[in-house]
């Protein structure tokens, strides 16, 4: 394994500075995709919603589940892990350690998937997830889902439901169009902030655009009014006033909170007028009532292209001293996309660091298709630390798991492979830290035409701990024969235990 660094490119755009407000009306469900959105052609501007797909980052590496015509419905599941490693028995209603959750009877090829779960501090567990929407519908709702901290549907969150929706998860839809959730956090506060994006029509003939969408509830899962509009930030930055020029795209993976309150995204897109079909890493700011901030980054964003190819932000964290830090993956080469990682300064600029080209820094896993697509921060003892996972894949070769734990206080780091498996393809979509400071990794690994939910724990320093299952390792199969079977994340609870999330195929 290499690291590579390079030049990057900085545009200095100027984006249009214009926050729109949709009527909203919420519905019932929770659900998210566990896979990468299917992009669509854009009617009247032949490009994508979602400016293309990354190769291989479907759950099972885009393996049909059953040679297939029907795509099989799927469920989120969970299952919780005592800290030895051993099924916890004593989570969920089944007896067996695994919980699953159904959120919608919908019909249709859209399915209930998960992108992120943390816990809050009373270790009930919040999910950021989309749902299929309701009646005849085919796309997806966003929806936000709390479980108690034993795995039970919580019907104290969202407990005075409206028509349309439950008890237990709170789902948005905005105008009938199918939304992509993506991660979201619970504050210090209590309040639950999810993000994401939302293709829209742009008004400029019959163009759509992807707009930010970010939802914020109180801690009771009722909407909090004092952000955005009636608790949604609908945000088209990269729109224009000309009706001639197309709008540009931008989408929110994550958004973190600064100590001001403030919330800093991560994504990627494509400033206005701009041609071509690729899409830089895109970063904006909002103040915390849902107002976008013209002073952060060059006139009001931060934009990456390192070579003129597809850059994207995936996840983020915020540092102590309000630092942003990202994960994603850059591509400084054609047909070469490597894993990455980017550092800001509290207003949006490069940030220096050991390792770090004006605020960049790639890791090469030598492999042609490599991400970060989840990032951890912790304090341990008296030092800052992140984690980062994601996947190497391409080559010939099976995909493995990457990890990426990087000491900020010092510098140091361990970046390298960590594969469940040295012969059946494995990836690894969620990490956390432990109260102790261990380091988890979940994803998924293949065994036999089975994919199975696995998780890793390590050491701070990148080594395997052979204390936690067998060799570090822990597989457990939701439903056994199919593929479509991959955690996304995970939360480490108060007392230790590991709840790993993500969807399975329905039984």
């Amino acid at each position: 394994m290499s690291n590579q660094t390079r030049t990057p490119r900085f545009k200095k755009l100027l984006p249009t500075l214009l926050v729109m407000g949709l009527t909203a009306t919420w519905m019932g469900g929770c659900g998210d995709d566990d896979e990468e959105p299917t992009p669509t052609p854009i009617p009247d501007a032949g490009t994508q919603t979602d400016a293309g797909t990354d190769a291989g980052t479907t759950p099972d590496s885009g393996t049909p589940t059953d040679a297939g015509t029907v795509t099989p419905d799927t469920d989120l599941a969970f299952v919780r892990l005592n800290a030895n490693g051993t099924v916890d028995n004593t989570f969920g209603a089944s007896g067996n350690g695994i919980s699953r959750l159904n959120l919608s009877t919908a019909n249709g090829s859209v399915r209930d998937s998960m992108w992120s779960i943390t816990r809050d501090a009373q270790d009930r567990l919040v999910v950021f997830a989309t749902k299929k929407a309701e009646g005849t519908r085919t796309d997806s709702d966003r929806a936000i889902v709390r479980l108690t901290a034993n795995g039970a549907l919580d019907e104290t969150f969202n407990a005075n439901p409206g028509a349309n929706s439950r008890k237990g998860f709170y789902g948005l839809d905005i105008g009938g169009l199918g939304d992509s959730a993506r991660h979201g956090m619970v504050q210090a506060d209590g309040k639950i902030v999810s993000a994401g994006y939302l293709s829209q029509p742009s008004g400029v003939g019959a163009q759509s655009a992807n707009r930010i969408v970010m939802l914020r509830l109180d801690e009771s899962g009722t909407v909090d009014s004092t952000f955005g509009s009636k608790g949604v930030l609908n945000s088209a930055p990269f729109a224009t006033n000309d009706a001639t020029r197309e709008w540009g795209i931008s989408e929110a993976y994550a958004a973190v909170r600064q100590s001001t309150g403030s919330y800093v995204t991560t994504g990627y897109g494509r400033a206005a007028g701009v041609s071509g079909n690729t899409v830089d890493l895109i970063s904006f700011r909002y103040s915390a009532a849902g107002v976008l901030d013209p002073t952060y980054g060059t006139n009001g964003s931060f934009i990456l292209d390192l070579a003129g190819d597809n850059d994207r932000g995936r996840d983020a964290v915020a540092l102590k001293d309000d630092r942003t830090f990202m994960v994603g993956s850059g591509t400084p080469t054609t047909s070469n996309i490597d894993a990455m990682a980017v550092l800001l300064t509290a207003d949006g600029q490069p940030a220096a660091a050991d390792g770090f080209n004006e605020g960049v820094k790639l890791y090469s896993f030598d492999r042609p298709d490599e991400a970060f697509f989840n990032v951890a921060r912790a304090d341990v003892g008296t030092e800052e630390y992140v984690a980062a996972s994601g996947y190497r894949a391409g080559g010939g070769q099976d995909d493995d798991a990457i990890l990426l734990i990087r000491n900020i206080t010092t510098g140091a780091e361990f970046a390298a492979p960590v594969p469940f498996s040295e012969t059946e393809n494995d990836r690894a979509w969620g990490v956390a830290f432990s109260p102790e400071g261990k380091v988890y990794a979940t994803g998924f690994v293949t065994e036999g035409g089975d994919n199975r939910f696995a998780v890793a724990r390590f050491n701070l320093d990148g080594t395997r701990d052979t204390t936690f299952g067998t060799g570090g390792i822990v597989t457990v199969n939701i439903i056994a024969g199919k593929l479509d079977e991959a955690a996304r994340g995970l939360a480490v609870q108060s007392d230790g235990k590991i709840v790993i999330a993500g969807a399975a195929e329905s039984q």
